[in-house]
């Protein structure tokens, strides 16, 4: 959980990082997949695919962040604006497994905690401090990540211009970029074949000798409370906390108005997992359901789409809409929690009936 009360406080460019339905004539036959090939092409082609994307992205926004810091202009800090959203829309999606290094290393948090401190942010513009890496990763977790670059970037109403920068603030800016980009490559490198001591190998041997995960079951078990958890984080938290206070402060994106397409990002993740599909047609749990119980795939998906469908009937920014579309802001949650407890309760109780 990443939203931090200390208040003052797309398509973009197609990513292949999709949740397309598989056909049965694909190459992945539903009949032959077995209950270790879904494990194994997770940790393959869902984390491992997945945070190497997010790491070329993230890397991407610091060298563009590094252009636009050595010759500012307009053109430079749209390009980091639209690099920023693409780093976002990869983040999103992986909120869906926020298991193994993101979790046992606290990455989470220290990437991605909202709302921003504008206080704590102001003086740390104003105390001349050098931001050396050391200084920036020991900072509060709401001063660092994500918003805080959101919020350099874009500004408050989100109109910023390259000539509204302070030289402080470009400083603030690079080096909040470059710890963005170390913490993902961590990640990256956390799931990384090649790294014999990373959690890609840990997950792999589920059932076979994985201090973590005893048994095959166990592995299973945490995709799905993986999923169920991020349903309820954005139905129960990303909306509902500024929706029932009725505060566009608590919002997660505000100054890119990007809200609306994170939170469809984190159901795409959830819907990608499912399929298998982030980048490559691989194994996914649809293809163990779909062998056992065609009815269960068909409510797992529908109530994907539902959620998805929801979010898009919001029209406007996440915080007016708050305001001004109480009854698809208040349908988007019902439709995310009635995914949730179709995740939670019927597909969790059919992996334990036939994953041992």
């Amino acid at each position: 959980m990443k939203l931090k009360i200390t208040m003052l406080g797309l398509a973009l460019t197609a990513i292949a990082f999709t949740g397309c339905k598989k056909d049965d004539d694909e190459t992945t036959n539903t009949t032959t997949v077995t209950n270790e090939k879904v494990v194994l092409d997770f940790a393959d082609y869902i984390a491992h695919y997945a945070y190497s994307d997010l790491a070329g992205e993230t890397t991407d926004l610091y060298t563009k962040i590094a252009a636009f810091n050595a010759t500012p202009d307009d053109t430079k800090l749209q390009a980091c604006k639209d690099s920023w959203k693409a780093s976002r829309l990869v983040w999103e999606k992986t909120e869906s497994f926020l298991f193994g290094p993101v979790a046992t290393d606290n990455i989470d948090p220290r990437i991605d905690t909202w709302p921003v401190n504008f206080n704590d942010l102001e003086i740390i513009l104003a105390n001349g401090q050098p931001f050396t890496a050391s200084y920036i990763d020991g900072l509060d977790d709401a001063l660092k990540g994500f918003h805080p670059i959101e919020y350099l970037l874009f500004g408050q109403d989100g109109d910023k211009t390259a000539a509204q920068f302070t030289p402080r603030q470009f400083e603030y800016l690079e080096a909040l970029a470059l710890n963005l980009k170390t913490l993902t490559g961590d990640l990256a490198t956390g799931w990384d074949p090649q790294n014999n001591s990373s959690y890609y190998h840990e997950f792999q041997s589920a059932g076979n000798g994985s201090a973590n995960y005893p048994t095959l079951l166990s592995a299973y078990e945490e995709m799905v409370n993986a999923m169920a958890g991020i349903c309820d984080e954005v139905a129960n938290g990303k909306i509902s906390e500024p929706f029932v206070a009725q505060n566009p402060e608590l919002e997660e994106s505000p100054f890119a108005k990007n809200s609306i397409t994170d939170f469809t990002n984190n159901i795409r993740g959830v819907e990608a997992v499912y399929l298998g599909n982030i980048g490559n047609d691989a194994a996914g749990l649809e293809d163990i359901v779909r062998k056992h119980n065609l009815s269960l795939d068909s409510n797992i998906k529908t109530k994907i789409n539902n959620a998805k469908t929801a979010l898009g009937n919001i029209t406007v920014p996440f915080g007016e809409a708050i305001f001004s579309q109480p009854i698809q802001v208040q349908n988007a949650i019902d439709a995310i929690n009635e995914l949730k407890t179709v995740l939670e309760t019927d597909l969790m109780d059919f992996v334990q009936l036939h994953v041992d």
